[in-house]
């Protein structure tokens, strides 16, 4: 980690904020697909989408604010900087260093849902810091906007303004092993998309019940995401808002189905119900009463479960290291449950390898850190580019723009696209 400590610039220690109760205030995860419901049917259209040693499991709220205005206010259903909620380990003691789970919600959800629905319970007792960022309706990506790329910038917001103001914040063990993202249903997505972003520091990856192929459907999917966003309601009125064309290069390069190789030594874990509804479903004993209802189990029938079975066979045939679980239930909150149990229990921490001699990894961001490489285009990619490493060797595709690139030892190239350059072994100047 000691290189992401050198190129992420260190963070003001951040002030807690008072808890926002209406935040946490449990939400059916499913409720902003029911305006798309009623106009198509419902298999193409319910798209998913540092003080004194604290007390056991001691939850704090913080504001992480986006210091380069990736998140206008409209985006965020409260006032104020976009804030995350913590979890900190039994006996937490600020002079030790603890493994790292970054959780990220889902649709229609915020940074306190997850603690509103209850989720938190099932940590009891674990081990390590957890994290809970706000990810809005955005998707967890960097929206196309036609062809203006942001505004919201959600995967520029939680890789260049989270991270590095947990690791600011809190005493993080420095192995990638100790460092997990995990996330349910579009915050499935986010993490299977965000790990392969940063993968030299997600050591493991999980999508439970995840919305992990965004191409499925992909003309519906596509519209689908800026209605359930509320994008029309922020005044956003392009078609295709978060990315652009359905098949077009700007979707390709977020769809983690078709990013697999970004993973290649992530370990992942994947799971997601069959849409039976399940035992654990049928009552909620956080809210008292019955939960598991039609539109959830049709949505998990119809669309997570499909999806994860596309995400599962391309990542067993990239050769990933993935555990994948089918189960009874459908896409409501006492699945949740079972599927953040299941995860635990699967153990987020083992051995990963640190330092690959060879590794791909294929982007359309503008710029970002793959393992000790950083990069940053000229101009905005105009096609999905794949960065190759082989020993000393990096292999650059085509961008349709100049790139620089920065190692972990100082040194800083500048080059054309496509390209080879040979990685210095030393230092530089």
């Amino acid at each position: 980690m000691s290189v992401f400590r050198k190129l992420w610039p260190v963070r003001p220690v951040l002030e807690e904020s008072e808890t926002a109760d209406a935040a946490r205030r449990p939400r059916r995860h499913w409720a902003g697909w029911l305006t798309i419901v009623s106009a198509v049917v419902i298999a193409a259209a319910v798209f998913l989408g540092g003080g004194a040693e604290a007390r056991a499991n001691t939850l704090i709220t913080i504001t992480i604010p986006d210091s380069q205005g990736e998140i206008p206010s409209q985006w965020l259903s409260y006032p104020g900087p976009p804030r995350a909620d913590v979890l900190l380990p039994d006996n937490y003691n600020p002079g030790q260093s603890y493994p790292l789970l970054v959780l990220l919600h889902g649709l229609n959800q915020n940074y306190g849902s997850l603690v509103g629905g209850g989720l938190t319970a099932g940590l009891a007792g674990f081990k390590g810091i957890v994290v809970m960022p706000e990810g809005g309706s955005g998707w967890y990506a960097d929206w196309w906007n036609g062809g203006e790329r942001g505004s919201p910038a959600w995967e520029s917001y939680e890789l260049n303004e989270v991270i590095p103001a947990i690791l600011a914040r809190f005493p993080i063990l420095p192995e990638r092993r100790y460092h997990a993202l995990a996330g349910f249903s579009m915050g499935g997505l986010g993490a299977a998309y965000l790990g392969g972003r940063l993968p030299g520091f997600f050591g493991s990856v999980a999508s439970l019940s995840g919305f992990v192929d965004p191409q499925y459907f992909a003309p519906i999917a596509d519209a689908g995401m800026g209605l359930t966003a509320e994008a029309p309601v922020e005044g956003d009125d392009n078609l295709n808002p978060v990315y652009g064309p359905p098949h077009g290069f700007y979707a390709d390069g977020h769809n983690p189905t078709g990013l697999v190789m970004n993973l290649e030594q992530t370990r992942v874990f994947e799971s997601t119900g069959n849409g039976v509804p399940s035992s654990a479903g049928l009552n909620d004993p956080t809210n008292g009463g019955p939960y598991a209802i039609p539109e959830g189990s049709a949505l998990e029938r119809m669309i997570i479960y499909p999806m994860s079975q596309r995400y599962y066979k391309a990542l067993k045939t990239a050769g990933v290291d993935v555990t994948y679980q089918v189960h009874a239930g459908g896409h409501d909150w006492p699945d949740f449950y079972r599927e953040l149990a299941a995860y635990l229990a699967w153990d987020p921490f083992k051995a990963v390898v640190t330092d690959p001699a060879s590794w791909v990894n294929e982007t359309v961001a503008t710029s970002g850190q793959v393992w000790d490489i950083g990069y940053r285009f000229d101009q905005p990619p105009t096609q999905v580019v794949q960065f190759r490493r082989s020993g000393t060797t990096l292999s650059i595709g085509r961008a349709g723009s100049p790139v620089t690139i920065t190692t972990s030892q100082g040194c800083v190239i500048h080059t054309g696209t496509p390209s080879t350059v040979q990685i210095p072994a030393g230092t530089c100047g």
